[in-house]
């Protein structure tokens, strides 16, 4: 019962409900393009495009996340541009979708050339966002490791540190996996299989589940 308590709690907020329906998205994704069974991978794109519904509610968090960081003097002229960009990226990418939205509705009608554009930078940004997320989450394990060297180290010290490194690995894998969707000749833009892009998308779900895990319990051993 303590797992059904578990897992009923971890589908009661909008984002960690997010996180097992991304994973479950893309292990069907995996599936389908594995046994080449269609069934699968229409399951798995109406998942995503149900993630995606969602997401045209998410401005208000991402606003909200922008007025706490502010414009990041905290942190320093690099770090703090770094975090401020991090904001832009995740706001336009949201209106990338919503145009996305629009268009795939029929509810505003472009030409081809404007589609292709609105889809390469719904796809550019998240690749952005996902970029700068990776860069600023090395800081973070840098610290840690600091940490983990110093006499005074706390007990969670060790926790905190695998913490972090599992946090760059997921972000890593993000921007494998968001880049893979750029067009051909945008880096390494549609050079992976649909198996490989599913498989990495896979494998960052399941660490963003065991982080979140981890997380819950490094906050009640403080």
């Amino acid at each position: 019962m303590d797992v059904v308590n578990e897992f009923c709690d971890l589908l009661q907020t909008h984002a960690n409900r997010d996180k097992v329906v991304s994973l479950t998205s893309y292990l069907l994704k995996l599936w389908g393009s594995t046994t080449q069974r269609k069934d699968l991978l229409t399951a798995s794109g109406r998942l995503s495009a149900a993630r995606a519904t969602m997401r045209l509610f998410d401005d208000a968090a991402a606003l909200k996340t922008w007025r706490a960081y502010g414009l990041g003097k905290q942190d320093g002229l690099i770090w703090g541009t770094l975090g401020v960009a991090s904001s832009v990226f995740s706001l336009l990418y949201l209106q990338a979708e919503k145009a996305m939205f629009l268009i795939d509705t029929g509810i505003i009608v472009v030409s081809k050339d404007t589609d292709f554009r609105v889809r390469t930078a719904h796809k550019l940004f998240w690749s952005l966002s996902a970029f700068v997320g990776f860069i600023r989450s090395i800081r973070v394990l840098h610290a840690k490791a600091t940490q983990l060297k110093s006499p005074d180290r706390t007990k969670c010290a060790p926790a905190q540190y695998k913490q972090a490194c599992m946090t760059s690995t997921k972000l890593l894998l993000d921007v494998i996996h968001a880049v893979s969707w750029l067009p051909p000749g945008w880096l390494w833009g549609g050079t992976l299989s649909a198996q490989q892009a599913s498989a990495v998308g896979s494998a960052s779900a399941v660490l963003a589940l065991i982080i979140l895990h981890n997380g819950k319990r490094l906050a009640s051993s403080k």
